[in-house]
């Protein structure tokens, strides 16, 4: 009943004739699923605590966001910020489902100065060595080990989408168990070019003595013109159980991804432009400023001038340009274009101020969203 969203996209993605996937956007930011006892009072309110902090992680990323002061009285009243809650059943379980107001979210979050991370996210391709039955294997999307499961569950929780190889004969001749225990990342690196995924990470998991499990851990770039040198996130680490080594592998990806995509409010009035070309109709323009409006970086947006086929954009930013260029990289729909003058001078000789920001050379970019 609430599969979820991850794997929903990913494997729809990966049973099409094309493996070619990209960037995720999460929808279900605002949304906690809970698994119950009863439904007393007591019960309900804890749950709806507790989702509330699922809610809130989802939106920043950063564990440590639940200690802020302002975030703990929040969510010690939940209810100012509830749409709609309701109980289901599922395999003689019950469960809490709750829906939050998300603008309300995010305004608790810029209030208290916290990082916000948008619904446009990295998808990562996940190579995990793990022990099964005393054999070393490298775990597949079709798995129905435990470690399979509670990487969907944590996906949805920690809103971090996941992908997970299909252990085919393509990627059974490209990729052996050796070569994630290794750490060799170009050989890794090769292997996952076909899922077309943001990030891969190799994760080696070695079970110790009296529950404990040895885990290491490196997060890389897909796509690198660089040969692969330095693991852009490490783990190297013992933990007790299962649970806590999936908990481990996610908070060390989501750590890279919230310092990379996770915007705060700057304090400082930071405005830019961006410019849209082959402009063919209003729905384009329609989509292209809801798209901008939604970015964690932008506090708002306004069309500012629509000549012919070339649309211009003026943006309020929370952090810096960089900040959202990141974010738009991100962004399938969007294609950039090489850059151009965009005030050129009349006559071939005129002198450009290479210091003037009217002259200075801006990127241009197609919309091909519908």
């Amino acid at each position: 009943m609430f599969k979820s969203f991850f794997s929903m996209v990913i494997v729809g993605t990966l049973c099409a004739a094309s493996l070619t996937v990209s960037a995720v956007e999460v929808t279900e930011l605002d949304k906690s699923v809970i698994k119950i006892a009863d439904r007393s009072r007591q019960v309900k309110n804890q749950a709806l605590q507790q989702a509330m902090q699922e809610v809130v992680l989802k939106n920043t990323g950063d564990r440590e966001v639940l200690n802020v002061p302002q975030v703990k009285q929040a969510i010690a009243a939940p209810t100012a910020y509830i749409r709609q809650f309701g109980y289901l059943e599922q395999g003689g379980e019950q469960y809490l489902q709750a829906s939050f107001d998300h603008s309300k979210i995010i305004g608790l979050l810029r209030q208290a100065e916290l990082p916000v991370w948008g619904k446009q996210r990295p998808l990562t391709l996940l190579w995990l060595v793990q022990e099964n039955e005393g054999k070393r294997e490298l775990l597949n999307d079709s798995s129905m080990l435990e470690s399979r499961r509670l990487i969907s569950d944590l996906a949805q929780a920690r809103g971090v989408p996941m992908l997970l190889p299909m252990m085919d004969l393509d990627d059974s001749m490209a990729i052996s168990v050796n070569d994630v225990r290794g750490m060799f990342a170009d050989q890794v690196a090769k292997a996952s070019q076909r899922y077309g995924s943001d990030y891969f990470v190799m994760v080696s998991m070695d079970n110790l003595a009296d529950g404990l499990v040895n885990l290491k851990l490196a997060l890389y770039p897909a796509s690198s013109e660089q040969p692969l040198l330095s693991p852009l996130a490490t783990l190297s680490t013992q933990v007790m159980g299962m649970d806590a080594a999936m908990t481990g592998i996610f908070e060390a990806i989501s750590q890279y991804y919230v310092a990379r995509y996770a915007i705060a409010d700057s304090g400082e009035a930071n405005t830019t432009q961006l410019t849209f070309v082959d402009i063919t109709d209003r729905q384009q323009l329609l989509a292209i400023e809801k798209y901008l409006h939604q970015l964690s970086a932008v506090k708002s947006v306004s069309l500012t001038k629509l000549q012919g086929i070339t649309a211009e954009f003026s943006l309020q930013l929370f952090g810096s340009e960089e900040d959202l260029y990141r974010l738009i990289s991100l962004e399938p729909k969007i294609q950039s274009q090489p850059q151009t003058n965009s005030q050129p001078g009349v006559g071939g000789d005129e002198m450009v101020d290479p210091l003037s920001s009217s002259q200075t050379p801006r990127q241009e970019y197609i919309w091909q969203g519908h």
